[in-house]
């Protein structure tokens, strides 16, 4: 038994085809692993099709399906997702946070833009910086930026926290990201 084997999966509700529904059970499918595989391969097939349908549940109140829904997004790496992915960096659960981060790291550089902004906007929060900061360490190369690698730094020991809206609108406000 896991940590998941109590929680509901819930995913009548959405307005999905039937077809898309049956599909999603048989991802979140916690008992057939062959069922689980079988439903990722073929969702990530349609390849950016899928993508509203996980962004849509990643507001789902089930962990599975919401991990599940980022590990596909994660797959697909499309820059779309970015939105998602910074909103899951807050996600109650610490996998679900590290499936986000990794996404972004996976989308690449534009996803730094969008991460940046958000800390801006929310710097108190703690699970965003931690992730914010896990993103930067492995996208920030040496010849980057000195204002973001001291960002990074920042983020990293948790001094000089009340500096982060100015020298992250520094960094936004430069061409240098």
């Amino acid at each position: 038994m896991n940590k998941y084997s109590e929680e509901k999966l819930e995913l009548r509700g959405y307005g999905f085809s039937d077809q898309m529904t049956d599909l999603l059970e048989r991802l979140v499918s916690l008992h057939n692993y062959h069922e689980h595989i079988s439903a990722k391969h073929q969702l990530e097939k349609q390849g950016k099709d899928i993508l509203p349908v996980m962004h849509t549940l990643t507001e789902s109140g089930s962990v599975v399906i919401r991990k599940e829904a980022m590990k596909l997004i994660k797959l697909v790496g499309d820059r779309s997702s970015i939105p998602y992915a910074i909103r899951l960096l807050e996600d109650i659960d610490g996998d679900i946070r590290w499936i986000a981060a990794e996404t972004l790291i996976h989308i690449g550089r534009a996803s730094l833009r969008p991460l940046l902004k958000a800390v801006h906007d929310n710097q108190d929060a703690y699970f965003l910086r931690e992730g914010a900061h896990h993103v930067l360490s492995a996208l920030i190369r040496d010849h980057d930026p000195k204002d973001l690698r001291e960002l990074q730094r920042i983020l990293l020991n948790g001094e000089l926290l009340e500096t982060l809206p100015l020298r992250i609108s520094k960094l936004l406000e430069s061409s240098q990201i």
